[in-house]
């Protein structure tokens, strides 16, 4: 909240209020994904900005309230995506029986066809669904870092510029 109230806050009412007609978009990677279902909640709930003009889309987004928090978000943002990767651990933190942590719905969970090389996508509107990213049992690390076939944290680190890829320059 401190950089909200040190001076984020003043410049989006500034933005909103001299461009009535756009849109919000609010997008985060990981924890980025959780402080954006949160800024995007919070905005609507202050009625700074009107929730059907708010696009919420995560990457990897652990689990970031509970229940009453997840049924909430719907319905203050009805455009809200958490798009998953494969078998991405971090989606599936907190464990869902540790202090009732819960997903805000939807899901997107792309996937590459095996007998047609083009990306597909399964969508579920649950909050917590086995036909997306809960369908899988091992999880993993390295499909966190892994989105469209961009290496987020090494091209964040080498200044989202170059092959996103194949960053290079970046340990």
């Amino acid at each position: 909240m401190a950089v909200w109230n040190g001076g984020v806050k003043d410049d989006f009412l500034t933005s909103a209020h001299k461009y009535p007609e756009y849109e919000l978009w609010i997008v985060g990677h990981s924890l980025g994904g959780s402080m954006a279902a949160l800024a995007a909640s919070y905005i609507e709930k202050m009625k700074l900005f009107d929730g059907k003009k708010i696009k919420v889309v995560t990457f990897g987004q652990p689990r970031t309230g509970n229940r009453a928090f997840a049924d909430i978000h719907g319905e203050q943002i009805p455009y809200t995506f958490r798009v998953t990767h494969n078998h991405d651990v971090i989606p599936h933190l907190p464990l869902k029986n540790m202090k009732q942590y819960h997903h805000h719905k939807s899901e997107v969970c792309p996937y590459l066809n095996q007998v047609y090389p083009k990306l597909y996508y399964i969508e579920c509107d649950e909050e917590e669904s086995l036909g997306c990213s809960d369908r899988y049992i091992d999880k993993s690390f390295n499909d966190h870092h892994r989105y469209y076939n961009v290496y987020i944290s090494r091209w964040g680190e080498a200044g989202c510029v170059g092959n996103p890829a194949d960053p290079t320059g970046v340990p």
